[in-house]
């Protein structure tokens, strides 16, 4: 087998997190793009306190950061790309987890908790990537 100078086990845990964070972020992404109201206050989404506009364009942004990421996955000279998908999510989550709190919606502090945890490591190997594309 061939070594990359980014490391077959950076490359394999990149991919991995990607699958799973980009594919969550795709879900709801979609669901803050599209569904009614109610669904969206019956399923905590932080956009819910936000005008609906502003709220459905947060969705379209975090499906274009899903593309970048994507993208960069699949053309690996685009790894900025991937860096700036998986920051704009991870950045997306920590807002979300501020409103949240503002909220006092507690129960959704673990599933950001976790998700912010795997964004930090997702984003570093993100960068990482694009310093070796």
């Amino acid at each position: 087998m061939q070594k990359t100078p980014y490391g077959w086990a950076a490359l394999i845990a990149l991919v991995a997190l990607t699958v799973l964070l980009a594919g969550f972020s795709a879900f709801v992404g979609w669901h803050k793009t599209t569904a009614p109201l109610a669904l969206l206050r019956e399923n905590s989404a932080w956009t819910i306190h936000l005008p609906v506009a502003l709220g459905r364009i947060v969705g379209v942004l975090e499906l274009a950061a899903v593309a970048a990421l994507a993208i960069a996955l699949l053309v690996p000279r685009a790894a900025r790309l991937g860096l700036l998908g998986a920051a704009w999510i991870g950045a997306n989550h920590v807002v979300a987890a501020v409103f949240h709190i503002i909220h006092k919606e507690w129960h959704t502090l673990t599933q950001s908790g976790i998700v912010i945890a795997l964004c930090l490591v997702w984003v570093t190997l993100w960068y990482n990537r694009s310093r070796h594309a």
